[in-house]
């Protein structure tokens, strides 16, 4: 799955991905500090021309209490996942860049408060 293999480059960084955890397309409730590899619906489209070729956008989604600190995690985000032609947990990336800058999410009515940042990429998997 690409979301996995970007997970894999965030855990592989070692910038502090590594110590919180990363979830695909939920964040428990009781996490007050996580990350999440949010899938496009209906999915990532595949190429047609080019079966097992994506070119597509995913969203990384950052909680955390400390409006600071979320910030900052995107920021760091923004850096680990600017990337050109490497491979992760069986896809190859010819790119993956950030498409915008980190957003904030209204806080919600616990005080949870999230951060977006969304990403381009082009990816195949290897077989």
């Amino acid at each position: 799955m690409i979301e996995q293999a970007i997970i894999a480059a965030l855990r592989e960084s070692r910038f502090g991905f590594d110590a919180i955890p990363i979830f695909f397309n939920h964040i428990p409730e009781d996490v007050e500090v996580g990350a999440m590899i949010d899938t496009p619906i209906p999915g990532y489209e595949i190429d047609p021309d080019w079966p097992g070729y994506f070119n597509d956008m995913t969203e990384l989604v950052i909680r955390h209490h400390d409006p600071e600190e979320g910030f900052k995690l995107c920021r760091e985000a923004m850096k680990i996942l600017t990337v050109r032609s490497q491979t992760f947990d069986g896809y190859h990336f010819n790119h993956i860049r950030p498409v915008t800058e980190p957003t904030a999410y209204p806080t919600s009515t616990s005080g949870t408060r999230e951060f977006a940042i969304r990403f381009d990429f082009s990816c195949y998997r290897i077989d």
